[in-house]
């Protein structure tokens, strides 16, 4: 196993110092101290957490926005393809719900978890669609899902183990989770280290290789079927980490190192988010 250990900070909220290291338990890379579930909220304020935008303002969030949308119609597709087009949809961290209210117009049948209460309210008023405030809520109730995504949410959660194990419970015998994450290994991460934006200590909790995340999931038994690079992640966490390095034209420098990242990554195969598509094993 490798060892790996980083002092990093959260550049977002707070400014406070944490620590990147290995997990035993997992091989996973996990943030310490880990906050407690009431000390986590502080980190996620709303005015500052892109995931939470409906209106932005600066350029970096009419750009997140931006992607975005494109982002959902790609996603949508995705699932629409797996589906042929009918189904079930559960979408976990599913924010302001824009991806649930997709998904809905193209006649699925969706849900979703959102522990934020605004957050939460805006889905929910939105895609007018049961969003659960957790995953023990949501266990609580007996639907199963086709088709279960976590786009950037996965690296949020506090017990890793259960979330997995609750994701397999709420999959219908031949359903699919697609999990989309950062990836530590992919060049924007070398190259910014402690300032690498993905990181977004406490808020990421988990930071995930490729190897690692399919580790944690062949043990609960579930199985890779598919994995697939994603090529926006690396211009915007770039700027972000530019702007944590408080650069001068952190716009321009991101982009430059965003587009070397992608480049690499055709190599190397390590870009700077990966979606991975996991399904049941059945035994022979």
């Amino acid at each position: 196993m490798t060892k790996k250990s980083i002092n990093t900070k959260d550049y977002l909220v707070t400014g406070e110092c944490f620590k990147i290291s290995i997990d035993e338990e997992t091989g996973v890379l996990k943030t310490t101290p880990t906050p407690n579930p009431e000390d986590l909220k502080k980190y996620y304020h709303p005015s500052r957490y892109d995931s939470y935008i409906s209106v932005p303002k600066t350029a970096t969030e009419k750009i997140y926005v931006f992607v975005r949308k494109i982002r959902t119609l790609k996603k949508l597709k995705k699932i629409l393809r797996i589906l042929n087009g009918c189904g079930t949809l559960l979408d976990y961290g599913c924010g302001t719900g824009d991806f649930l209210l997709k998904g809905k117009e193209a006649g699925l049948c969706v849900a979703g978890v959102e522990p934020s209460q605004e957050a939460r309210m805006a889905a929910t008023i939105k895609t007018k669609s049961k969003v659960f405030k957790s995953k023990e809520e949501a266990e609580a109730d007996s639907n199963k899902y086709d088709v279960i995504t976590l786009w950037h949410s996965l690296e949020h959660v506090l017990d890793l183990k259960q979330t997995v194990l609750f994701l397999k419970n709420k999959l219908n015998p031949e359903g699919k989770i697609i999990v989309a994450v950062p990836n530590h290994k992919s060049f924007d991460a070398k190259h910014y280290k402690d300032k690498w934006a993905a990181y977004d200590v406490p808020r990421h909790i988990w930071h995930f290789d490729q190897a690692s995340i399919e580790k944690v999931f062949n043990r609960l038994g579930l199985v890779l079927t598919e994995k697939e690079r994603s090529f926006w992640d690396a211009f915007y966490v770039s700027i972000l980490s530019e702007k944590n390095k408080k650069s001068k034209a952190a716009f321009f420098k991101g982009i430059v190192i965003g587009k070397l990242s992608v480049f690499l990554s055709l190599f190397t195969g390590e870009s700077s988010a990966i979606t991975y598509t996991f399904s049941k094993e059945h035994k022979k």
